[in-house]
């Protein structure tokens, strides 16, 4: 392991320790809440591991040697020490959800835990949601960065479930009342999502209407967090276009986008 910029490093004798709350969104990731602004920050696997070791016990040099022992003698990557040390600069200077200390740091105990246990699944009731488009640059505007919705499930039979959807028409909705279906697991949660109106973006950043139309099919994709209140995942249309490219056939959606939605308490 090379330790050359360790050693140079300012930080090297800092102690470092989280600062915002966090909770598993699926068994293998974590997402921590933004106390400074409306977010919630998720990470790939490499600052993941380091938000979670940083608990103010140790300082950053302390803490690269004891992780690399982790790794048999011969085996510890060259770059080990400057890939930690770039993982913390991004979670202390641009994330600032670590902070760096002379001294120890007691960690408190909100901060040690997820924020919730594992939660029982209820899918019945009121689930508020936004939800965003993919779109080209030029397409982006305020009214469509962000829809607002409800769902509304009201039968569930083993795993399936079924219920309606309602667009916030001020935020760039599709108009009327929807119909939704779908099935989940311990983990996951599908659903179709039909709306009785048409509704599409057109050249010009305008929502166009037709009523005289059904909206496309729209396939909604997620997963639980921890505590089952919250879903987060993807949307495409179910149905995809053909068109040919040279003499072969090419199927591509119509659009996709990503949505959250949380449970409402009764």
């Amino acid at each position: 392991m090379n330790t050359e910029n360790l050693e140079k490093s300012l930080i090297k004798d800092k102690y470092f320790a989280r600062t915002e709350k966090w909770d598993w969104l699926t068994k293998e990731m974590i997402h921590v809440f933004d106390s400074k602004s409306p977010r919630v920050i998720t990470m790939d696997p490499w600052p993941q591991i380091v938000y979670l070791d940083a608990i103010g016990d140790k300082t950053v040099k302390e803490y690269i040697h004891d992780f690399s022992k982790k790794y048999r003698k011969n085996q510890i990557p060259e770059e080990l020490a400057d890939t930690i040390l770039d993982m913390l600069s991004g979670l202390v200077k641009e994330e600032k959800i670590i902070e760096l200390s002379d001294i120890p740091i007691t960690l408190d105990e909100s901060l040690k835990n997820p924020m919730s246990k594992d939660g029982e699944i209820d899918v019945i009731g009121a689930w508020k949601g936004t939800y965003t488009y993919d779109l080209p640059d030029e397409y982006e505007t305020k009214k469509v960065q962000e829809v607002e919705f409800t769902v509304r499930i009201d039968k569930v039979v083993g795993r399936k479930f079924w219920g309606t959807v309602e667009d916030n028409l001020e935020t760039g909705g599709t108009p009327g009342k929807g119909e939704i279906t779908g099935k989940y697991t311990d983990e996951e949660v599908q659903f179709d999502k039909n709306m009785p109106i048409l509704a599409v973006i057109d050249e010009n950043k305008n929502h166009r209407i037709d009523d005289t139309k059904k909206h496309p099919t729209i396939l909604y994709r997620g997963v639980f967090s921890k505590s089952k209140q919250r879903i987060t995942g993807s949307w495409t249309f179910k149905k995809k276009k053909l068109f040919w490219k040279g003499l072969i056939p090419v199927r591509y959606s119509l659009g996709n986008g990503t949505f959250t939605m949380k449970k409402e308490d009764d």
